[in-house]
């Protein structure tokens, strides 16, 4: 028996017999978070007015937010435009964070040549700064200055898994169901994973260990198997675990093993298909992904079984007798998810 999704039911409506339903989710921009603590910003192509002898580029460097306890580096180029050399006395960094890579001085510029240094920030604290880097030359009518900013930020370690619960549904004993989680590095600061527990034996993790590393923004994408070695349910929680953490990532896991034909290959007397719809993103994406609950609100278990290109999905895994809501979810191509749609709910009789 099939149900088709198009548009919510008005309140009050109760499914026929046939289970023909038309339900849109409205799935919303995606708001996708872009990473960048800790990457220094120039302001590129630009030169230092201050004399027709040397240039600097760039004019100015602003290392944007560096996380507390952290250093970045930036280089900055001095040439020598004019037709005599350029002897320089001192290269001095003044401001609270600011430091200059070791350089010998005095030291001359020769005609036509350019010399790179580095500049380093390294807050001590999370706030604004300000600094300039001062170059003394007997050459030059008067010192040059670059002028130096950053901010310090607190280290903000977080780690967030997606879906936050699975439901694996009935599985056949000794048969197996596999589902596709994605950790990722919402946080400021590198993670290591330390530690990686599953709550019993039903339970299995591909692709998760200890001693894996995330920077900011990046993710993880690993596989959870359930199978069940005796009939009833089985639950459990599996903690992932990191130092810079104050409390593991927690992921419920529930299934129940059964000696009946599993949910994965429905007899078409007990079992339904529901076909879904839904509006495109207005970002830009590569796919989506369904998920199915059986309480309002969730927790909802993934049903695509990788990300769909199109803007439909039929779930032929639906057994009969109850009632099931659904979610979508947008990923761009860093493999990051959007926040659930609106939820679509449909009832099926018993057989």
């Amino acid at each position: 028996m099939r149900g088709i999704f198009r548009q919510p039911p008005p309140r009050g409506f109760l499914a026929s017999s046939s289970c023909l339903l038309s339900i849109l989710l409205l799935l919303g921009a995606v708001a996708l978070s872009q990473f960048s603590a800790g990457c220094a910003s120039v302001s590129a192509g630009k030169e230092v007015p201050a004399t027709n002898r040397i240039s600097i580029v760039p004019a100015s460097v602003d290392f944007k937010e560096v996380v507390v306890g952290q250093k970045n580096t930036q280089t900055l180029q001095i040439s020598n435009t004019g037709k005599e050399p350029v002897s320089f006395e001192s290269l001095h960094v003044s401001g609270a964070g600011f430091k200059l890579s070791p350089i010998k001085t005095p030291f001359t510029l020769p005609s036509r040549k350019a010399l790179t240094v580095t500049l380093v920030f390294a807050p001590t604290s999370a706030s604004s700064a300000a600094g300039s880097l001062a170059l003394s030359s007997p050459d030059l009518e008067a010192p040059v200055n670059v002028p130096l900013s950053g901010s310090g930020e607190k280290a903000a370690p977080q780690l967030q898994s997606q879906p936050s619960s699975l439901q694996f549904g009935a599985v056949a004993v000794h048969g197996t169901s596999t589902q596709t989680v994605t950790l990722k590095n919402t946080g400021n600061v590198p993670l290591t994973i330390n530690s990686v527990a599953l709550p019993n034996s039903a339970f299995s993790a591909t692709g998760l260990s200890s001693g894996v590393s995330l920077a900011p923004g990046q993710s993880l994408e690993f596989k959870l198997a359930f199978r069940p070695t005796g009939s009833g349910s089985v639950s459990g929680t599996l903690s992932i675990g990191s130092s810079s953490l104050t409390s593991p990532v927690k992921l419920a896991l529930a299934g129940s093993g059964t000696t009946s034909t599993p949910t994965s290959a429905p007899s078409t007397s007990t079992a339904h298909t529901v076909s879904l719809a839904w509006s495109p993103s207005t970002s830009s994406v590569i796919g989506y992904h369904v998920y199915r609950g059986i309480s309002s609100g969730g927790p909802y278990s993934r049903v695509s079984t990788s990300a769909v290109g199109g803007l439909d999905f039929s779930d032929a895994t639906v057994p009969a007798g109850g009632r099931y809501y659904y979610v979508v979810t947008a990923q761009d191509s860093a493999g990051s998810e959007s926040p659930f749609s609106n939820e679509a709910a449909i009832d099926f009789p018993n057989p």
